[in-house]
C-alpha cells in the first residue's frame, strides 16, 4: 500500500509553497497597509480635536471706538492642526505634508483658503445650531451684541476636518489607485472668549 508520501515531488512541493508564499505575503501587506492606515487616522483624530478645541475659545478684538466683535483665527488653528505632530512632523502622518508630495505644505501656501474650500485639506466650518444634530451652514457671527458668538458662543459649534493622501503599500494598489484620502474631524462647541486685542 502506497503513502501520500510517496506521491509527492520535490517540484510539487515547490509549487504549492509559492502559491502560498504569495497569498500570504499579500495578506502580510494588506495588514501592514491597514495598521498603517489605523495609526495614521489615529494622529488625523488628534490634530482635528487639537485644532478645533483651540478655535472653540474665540478672541474678542476692539476697535478704535470702542466697539468689540468675536473673531474665530482661522490661521492659528491651521498652525495648530499642522503642530500637532511635533517640530518635525514625523510618525505615521507627516501632518506637515497632507497632500504626500514631499513638500512642507505651509511653504507652498496648500492652506491658505482652508475656511472656503470644503476640499482643503484643512477644512475650518463655523457652524450655528442648537446641537450637533441639528446644524446649519449660516456660520455664528461675532459682531451682534450679547448674541452668538459674544455670548459666548451660545449655539455655536466649530468643526476642523483634516484630510491625508495616504500612499498605499500594498502590491495590487494601482489597480485601486496609488493613495488613498484619509479624512478626520472634530465637532466642540463655542466657549468663551480668552483674551482681548486692541486695534
Amino acid at each position: 500500500m502506497r503513502t501520500l508520501r510517496e506521491h509527492t515531488s520535490p517540484a510539487q512541493a515547490l509549487v504549492e509553497f509559492a502559491l502560498a508564499a504569495t497569498l500570504i505575503f499579500f495578506l502580510l501587506a494588506a495588514v501592514v497597509d491597514l495598521g498603517l492606515i489605523y495609526f495614521t487616522m489615529q494622529a488625523l483624530r488628534v490634530s482635528a480635536q487639537e485644532g478645533a478645541t483651540y478655535g472653540s475659545y474665540p478672541r474678542v478684538e476692539t476697535d478704535a471706538q470702542s466697539r468689540s466683535n468675536v473673531v474665530i483665527d482661522y490661521s492659528e488653528i491651521v498652525y495648530r492642526v499642522y503642530g500637532s505632530a511635533g517640530e518635525r512632523g514625523g510618525g505615521f502622518a507627516d501632518l506637515r505634508d497632507l497632500n504626500s508630495d514631499g513638500i512642507d505644505d505651509l511653504g507652498q501656501g496648500l492652506h491658505n483658503n482652508m475656511a472656503t474650500d470644503p476640499d482643503a485639506y484643512i477644512y475650518i466650518e463655523n457652524l450655528a445650531g442648537i446641537d450637533p444634530q441639528n446644524l446649519s451652514d449660516v456660520g455664528c457671527r461675532g459682531d451682534l451684541p450679547g448674541e452668538q458668538l459674544q455670548a459666548g458662543g451660545r449655539g455655536c459649534w466649530l468643526r476642523v476636518t483634516v484630510r491625508y493622501d495616504y500612499e498605499v503599500l500594498f502590491p495590487f494598489a494601482p489597480a485601486i489607485g496609488d493613495t488613498i484620502q484619509l479624512r478626520a474631524a472634530h465637532l466642540t462647541p463655542m466657549r468663551s472668549t480668552v483674551f482681548t486685542t486692541a486695534q
